[in-house]
Protein backbone atom coordinates (compact mmCIF):
# COMPACT_ATOMS: atom_id res chain seq x y z
CA UNK A 1 0.00 0.00 0.00
CA UNK A 2 1.19 3.52 -0.72
CA UNK A 3 1.47 5.08 2.74
CA UNK A 4 3.12 8.43 2.01
CA UNK A 5 3.85 10.70 -0.93
CA UNK A 6 7.00 12.70 -1.66
CA UNK A 7 5.00 15.59 -3.12
CA UNK A 8 1.47 16.89 -3.52
CA UNK A 9 1.52 16.73 -7.34
CA UNK A 10 2.06 12.96 -7.32
CA UNK A 11 -0.61 12.45 -4.68
CA UNK A 12 -3.10 14.57 -6.65
CA UNK A 13 -2.36 12.61 -9.80
CA UNK A 14 -3.13 9.35 -8.00
CA UNK A 15 -6.28 10.66 -6.32
CA UNK A 16 -7.68 12.90 -9.06
CA UNK A 17 -5.84 12.14 -12.31
CA UNK A 18 -4.35 15.66 -12.50
CA UNK A 19 -1.39 15.21 -14.85
CA UNK A 20 -0.61 18.82 -15.82
CA UNK A 21 2.71 18.96 -13.88
CA UNK A 22 3.91 15.89 -15.77
CA UNK A 23 4.19 16.92 -19.43
CA UNK A 24 4.56 13.90 -21.69
CA UNK A 25 3.48 11.41 -19.03
CA UNK A 26 1.68 8.27 -20.23
CA UNK A 27 -1.29 8.76 -17.90
CA UNK A 28 -2.73 5.26 -18.33
CA UNK A 29 0.61 3.57 -17.70
CA UNK A 30 1.22 5.73 -14.62
CA UNK A 31 -2.22 4.91 -13.22
CA UNK A 32 -1.66 1.18 -13.80
CA UNK A 33 1.77 1.24 -12.12
CA UNK A 34 0.54 3.22 -9.13
CA UNK A 35 -2.35 0.76 -8.72
CA UNK A 36 0.13 -2.15 -8.83
CA UNK A 37 2.36 -0.40 -6.27
CA UNK A 38 -0.61 0.25 -4.00
CA UNK A 39 -1.61 -3.43 -4.18
CA UNK A 40 1.92 -4.82 -3.71
CA UNK A 41 2.80 -6.41 -0.38
CA UNK A 42 6.37 -7.21 -1.46
CA UNK A 43 8.76 -6.02 -4.16
CA UNK A 44 8.45 -9.51 -5.64
CA UNK A 45 4.81 -8.68 -6.40
CA UNK A 46 6.12 -6.02 -8.80
CA UNK A 47 9.19 -7.74 -10.25
CA UNK A 48 7.32 -10.31 -12.42
CA UNK A 49 5.89 -7.36 -14.34
CA UNK A 50 8.87 -7.04 -16.69
CA UNK A 51 7.51 -3.93 -18.36
CA UNK A 52 7.76 -1.88 -15.15
CA UNK A 53 11.55 -1.89 -15.22
CA UNK A 54 11.77 -2.14 -11.43
CA UNK A 55 15.27 -1.20 -10.33
CA UNK A 56 17.11 -0.06 -7.22
CA UNK A 57 18.53 3.45 -7.33
CA UNK A 58 22.02 4.63 -6.35
CA UNK A 59 23.77 7.83 -5.41
CA UNK A 60 21.59 10.52 -3.85
CA UNK A 61 18.57 8.22 -4.33
CA UNK A 62 20.13 5.20 -2.63
CA UNK A 63 17.48 3.21 -0.77
CA UNK A 64 14.80 4.04 -3.31
CA UNK A 65 13.30 1.92 -6.06
CA UNK A 66 12.04 3.08 -9.44
CA UNK A 67 9.58 1.82 -12.04
CA UNK A 68 9.61 3.16 -15.59
CA UNK A 69 6.41 4.83 -16.79
CA UNK A 70 7.58 6.12 -20.17
CA UNK A 71 10.41 8.10 -21.72
CA UNK A 72 11.82 10.14 -18.85
CA UNK A 73 9.10 9.55 -16.24
CA UNK A 74 9.55 7.18 -13.29
CA UNK A 75 7.71 6.30 -10.12
CA UNK A 76 10.23 6.39 -7.27
CA UNK A 77 9.56 5.11 -3.76
CA UNK A 78 10.99 3.49 -0.67
CA UNK A 79 9.60 0.09 0.33
CA UNK A 80 9.45 -0.95 3.96
CA UNK A 81 7.38 -3.51 5.86
CA UNK A 82 5.08 -4.17 2.90
CA UNK A 83 4.32 -0.52 2.15
CA UNK A 84 5.55 2.14 -0.26
CA UNK A 85 6.70 5.43 1.25
CA UNK A 86 7.61 8.78 -0.30
CA UNK A 87 6.11 7.71 -3.64
CA UNK A 88 6.53 10.22 -6.44
CA UNK A 89 6.29 10.65 -10.17
CA UNK A 90 9.52 12.23 -11.26
CA UNK A 91 12.07 12.83 -13.98
CA UNK A 92 15.12 12.15 -11.80
CA UNK A 93 17.50 12.47 -14.75
CA UNK A 94 16.62 16.13 -15.26
CA UNK A 95 19.38 18.40 -14.08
Amino acid sequence: MIKTWANRASERFYAEGKSSPFRGLDVEAAQDLLAALDAARTLQDLSPLKSVGLHKLKGDRAGQWAMTINDRWRICFRFKDGDAHAAEITDYHRG
